[in-house]
């Protein structure tokens, strides 16, 4: 039974908290098999893969592949039908319960993004660079939050992620701007560096969400092993409140 007022408590205190085996190793299995559909071959992240003219704009070179119009049409109508699914997952009610209770706030979802770490792929070496998630959409009260559902088991050695424990408690940091979308150097994030915080890693079993202060400095490791890591991650944002839309992202209140 998921105690809310201690999960509220942990996040205030250290800003972030994790719960233990949220989706099912099935419903895990079933969001994999959905959304590999739209991977390419190097296992590029997804951005919004909940909205049709986004994963459209991102399936361009399997679009053209197919030979028929058939194909194509076909193709086009089962991306219409995966997206609700997909924006299902953002807005499920007992999320939204949980980030709710913690803000004592209404929420919105605003966006989402796959990340793969495939094995053995281009983006397996993939490291997020310590950084802020809220230096993006720059809200000044710190009403941003993101989670990540981990849709397979997680390790330092397969690029797992790493916190500051409390660097939520400080505000937005001054940075270094990275391109943190389908970047070249395979180190995204607006770079914070910081050595007042204690770096701590984790480990999550498959099915565990992380829900993250959008203003905790945190960041991860690339994947060295045999073993893919998986994970969806989406981003709330405390109803009404301002935040930067960004042009890749395009952040907006989506429920």
């Amino acid at each position: 039974m998921i105690n809310n007022k201690k999960i509220k408590d942990d996040f205030n205190k250290n800003g972030f908290v994790i719960i233990k085996k949220f989706p099912t190793n099935k419903n895990c299995n079933i969001f994999l098999r959905k959304i590999k559909k739209y991977s390419n071959k190097d296992f590029s992240p997804i951005m919004n893969p909940d909205r049709k003219e986004f994963l459209i704009a991102q399936s361009n070179d399997k679009i053209s592949n197919f030979k028929y119009l058939g194909e194509k049409a076909n193709f086009l109508d089962q991306i219409n039908k995966e997206c609700a699914f997909f924006r299902s997952v953002m807005v499920n009610k007992k999320i939204l319960n949980i980030i709710t209770k913690i803000k004592q706030r209404k929420i919105s979802a605003v966006m989402s993004q796959m990340i793969f770490k495939e094995k053995k792929t281009k983006y397996s070496k993939q490291s997020w660079l310590p950084h802020q998630d809220n230096s993006y959409p720059k809200n000044k009260n710190g009403n941003y939050i993101t989670i990540n559902i981990f849709l397979g088991k997680s390790s330092r050695i397969n690029g797992s992620l790493f916190i500051y424990e409390k660097s939520h408690k400080f505000g937005i940091f001054k940075y270094k701007r990275k391109i943190s979308y389908r970047e070249k150097d395979s180190k995204p994030g607006n770079f914070i560096s910081t050595k007042k915080f204690k770096k701590v890693d984790l480990n999550f079993d498959k099915g565990d969400m992380l829900i993250l202060h959008g203003n905790l400095i945190h960041g991860s490791y690339p994947n060295n092993s045999n073993y893919s890591r998986p994970l969806y991650s989406v981003s709330y944002i405390v109803k009404g409140e301002k935040f930067i839309a960004g042009l890749n992202a395009q952040r907006k209140e989506l429920n």
